[in-house]
């Protein structure tokens, strides 16, 4: 996981790509590497990589959404307290999109 952390400001950028399948790669890569971290630096990532997952929960992709919200669900058990009150602001930030995922068509986007 060390080695590939240089990488990720890149893989942060191509969330930001219009091509879902490698929006969905980049995701799986999070996902893989915060999963391999220690708390104390994925809680160093997760404020700035949340930003970046907000507008992916609306994605026309229902993976893609589920993916995302997983992603931050894992970024929120991952925050240590040195950044709990900025990840906080991020969470209060999501609450009302995540709401209404609530009643996505795709049951497991909702549940």
């Amino acid at each position: 996981a060390r080695k590939i952390e240089v990488l990720l400001p890149d893989v942060v950028e191509t969330l930001q790509n219009a091509n879902k399948d490698i929006r969905m790669k980049a995701l799986l890569v999070f996902q893989n590497v915060v999963g391999h971290m220690k708390r104390k630096k994925a809680s160093c990532i997760a404020p700035q990589l949340s930003e970046k997952l907000l507008p992916l929960f609306d994605d026309e992709c229902s993976g893609l959404r589920e993916l995302a919200i997983h992603l931050f669900e894992d970024l929120m058990k991952a925050v240590v307290c040195c950044h709990k009150k900025r990840m906080k602001n991020e969470v209060w930030r999501v609450l009302v999109p995540l709401f209404f995922h609530m009643s996505d068509q795709t049951q497991s986007v909702a549940k």
